[in-house]
Parts: structure tokens; C-alpha cells; sequence
């Protein structure tokens, strides 16, 4: 059996999502194609638009054969340990042969020798990284340049968004030992486009439904995952970016310099900087961008925040993931299922109150509240079957 697996986030699942699919499968030749995707909040420390599971549905309705939930531990992390976390989980299946990922740079051989460096980097690396960061350059970049020196690249080629991802997919096979056996594929859209193309963004997307716009979104998802958007939409099961804003200014108001140090990727004083910060900000977004320079990132920020509002330290952050949650299948991938089941790696159908999906589902309520729904719907969910 051929098992190629994807790590997205799909808010929402759009046409260049279709696209990747197929030919993930294509050149896996895979029997079955797992979805390991972020749950209700996202990389960018932000709650989903969609839910998680209607963008399951969506990825079901456009290609994928099993939906898994990404721990929240996991889901809202620096490129490294998002990508550990979505290897962790396909690694620990046991039955995944490959892995396909977008990147705007696609010679494998070189992203291999990349990701080896990265993990394990030499003195002279280590000497241009110090280099940048003294000149100011956040890590992500000057390690980016640093890299790119190394191997003769531009600067800009290491430092696009999804080839840093890739980067980091790779460097988590590497250090899981895995013999998962990557497959890129060239990305033809720009990470942050905001105009809707033959293969959109999912930021265009996201646009284009919180402005209402029907013919953005027919032109740019697919039929089946179009369809699930109206139905969010039109029943108001979306959570809208500046859900966060209100809940942030509370949360800061009453935090103090070491309760925000602890948060996951706080240092270097940048809880005196948000505090600061917090005291003329009036939104999110502004807040965010009074606290911003070029080594405080704004994706760094905006997870920390998330983290401070979801009341998460530190500490309590797994290295690795312990178990995923199903969110949705087709009835044609029941030999899969089963095959699931031997490998001992835990995977939960429903919400339970207990220590192992406490960070998830308090994530899950917040999202629902956030939305303007009941908390109790998290409670509620079972998975997507799709014929």
C-alpha cells in the first residue's frame, strides 16, 4: 500500500490545494492520500475562518482520503515545529510512504543538503548566523542568507515562505529518522497574493469571503469545497479574524512581565515591548504592528498572543505529538482505517475531557465562542464521511 501525506492548514481548500493533491498522488502513485491539517487555529496565531471540520469536508469532497487533526501544540508553532509535529504524526502511522509539500523552489537534491545543514550546522554557518542576527536580521533570515551563501543561492529563494516550510519538512525527516520519501511540488502562486488567480491563495480566499464575493470564490475553490463555504457562511459557522481583538485586550490588561515571558516565543524583553504596546493599541492588528520590528516577526507575535489568550506556557508544549484526531474519512479508505489501527499510534474519533485533548478542545471552545456559537458544539463534532 502507497500512502502519500500532505501538512496544510486549508482556510479554505482552494483550486492550487485541488491542484497539489493530484499531483501528489500522481507522482506517489499513492492508494490513499492523508490530510494532516491545523485544527481551529492556525500558524499565523490566528482562529480559522473555517472550521476544522468543514475544511476537512472540503479537502474530502476535492481528493484527500483521511482528514487528521494537527494538535493545537503543534498547529500554532515557528515553521520547525509545525513540520515535527505533522512528521511526527505521519511518522508514527507506520504506514506512510511519502510526503508531498508546495515549495516556490523544487530541486529536492539541494533542499536535502539544506535541511541537513540546518540540523546540523558547522562553525562556519554558525559564524555568518551570528553574523546576521548582530545586524539586526531576525533568525528565519539570517538564517536564510546564511544558507543561501552557502550553497550559491539568491538570498530570496531559501526565504519563501513555503520553501522555509519545506525546508523545515525535511529537517524533521532527518531527525525523526523517518523513511517517509518527500515529493515537492513547484507552487505557482505567491504565499500572500491577495487577488484571486486560476490557482488562488488561501489569503485571497479568505478575503473574498468575508467580503461576500460569490464569484471570487466559485472561480477559486473547487465545486465541493465551494459548496461547504456557502453552507458556513450562510449559517454563520465562520469566526471572523478580529474575534480575537477583544479577548487579547483583556488578557493583556491583566498580565504582567513574567507571565508573558513564559509564553511560547517570548524573550529578549519582547514582553516589556507587547506590554508597552498594549497600552495605545486599539486592535489586534495594530497591536501587532507597534510591537514589530525585523527580529520580533509578525508571525512570532501573533503566536505568542494567541498563546497568551489560550493560557498556554512554555512547558507544557510536547516535543512531539502523542496522538491525532480523525476529522473526517471516505468509506472507500476503510482498509486504511484498519490498517491505522495496528500501529499502535493513538487516534481519537470524538472529544473527550481528559489531559490528552485538553489544549485542543479548550482551542475548539474558544473557536466556537469566538464565532458566536455555543461552546457546547465543540463537544459535538463526529467525524466527516463522505461516500
Amino acid at each position: 500500500m502507497r500512502v502519500c501525506g500532505i501538512i496544510s492548514e486549508y482556510d479554505p481548500f482552494h483550486k492550487g490545494h485541488e491542484r497539489q493533491l493530484r499531483l501528489a498522488r500522481e507522482k506517489s502513485q499513492a492508494d490513499y492520500m492523508i490530510c494532516v491539517m491545523s485544527g481551529s487555529f492556525t500558524q499565523r496565531g490566528m482562529p480559522a475562518l473555517f472550521s476544522a471540520h468543514d475544511r476537512a469536508e472540503m479537502a474530502l469532497s476535492s481528493g484527500a482520503d483521511l482528514v487528521l487533526q494537527l494538535p493545537y501544540a503543534f498547529s500554532v508553532r515557528e515553521a520547525e515545529n509545525f513540520a515535527l509535529g505533522g512528521i511526527g504524526i505521519l511518522t508514527g502511522l507506520g504506514c506512510v510512504t511519502h510526503l508531498s509539500f508546495g515549495t516556490e523552489y523544487d530541486d529536492l537534491a539541494t533542499l536535502q543538503k539544506a535541511a541537513r545543514l540546518l540540523e546540523k550546522p558547522d562553525e562556519a554557518l554558525e559564524a555568518d548566523l551570528r553574523q546576521g542576527l548582530n545586524q539586526g536580521l531576525s533568525h528565519a533570515e539570517a538564517m536564510g542568507r546564511a544558507l543561501s551563501d552557502r550553497l550559491s543561492l539568491e538570498h530570496k529563494i531559501l526565504n519563501a515562505p513555503n520553501t522555509a516550510l519545506a525546508l523545515s519538512y525535511l529537517r524533521a525527516l532527518v531527525r525523526l529518522k523517518s523513511n517517509i520519501q518527500p515529493i515537492p511540488i513547484l507552487r505557482t502562486t505567491h504565499y500572500h497574493a491577495a487577488e484571486a488567480e486560476s490557482y488562488p491563495s488561501a489569503t485571497a480566499m479568505r478575503g473574498a469571503a468575508l467580503r461576500g464575493d460569490w464569484a471570487a470564490l466559485e472561480k477559486g475553490l473547487p465545486a465541493g469545497a465551494c459548496q461547504v463555504a456557502h453552507r458556513a457562511l450562510a449559517e454563520g459557522h465562520t469566526c471572523p479574524p478580529q474575534a480575537m481583538d477583544v479577548l487579547l485586550e483583556y488578557m493583556l490588561m491583566n498580565a504582567s512581565p513574567e507571565s508573558l515571558a513564559r509564553l511560547p516565543g517570548v524573550s529578549e524583553g519582547l514582553e516589556m515591548r507587547i506590554l508597552k504596546a498594549a497600552q495605545k493599541a486599539v486592535t489586534r492588528q495594530e497591536l501587532i504592528r507597534l510591537i514589530k520590528t525585523r527580529r520580533y516577526t509578525q508571525g512570532r507575535i501573533s503566536r505568542a498572543l494567541c498563546h497568551g489568550v489560550m493560557q498556554i506556557t512554555k512547558e507544557m508544549l510536547p516535543a512531539l505529538p502523542g496522538y491525532a484526531r480523525i476529522l473526517g474519512f471516505k468509506k472507500e479508505a476503510q482498509p486504511l482505517l484498519r490498517q491505522l489501527q495496528d500501529s499502535g499510534f493513538p487516534l481519537v474519533t470524538r472529544p473527550a475531557r481528559e489531559p490528552l485533548m485538553a489544549m485542543d478542545l479548550k482551542a475548539d471552545e474558544l473557536w466556537h465562542m469566538m464565532a458566536g456559537l455555543p461552546r457546547e458544539n465543540a463537544y459535538q463534532c463526529s467525524p466527516v464521511i463522505l461516500p
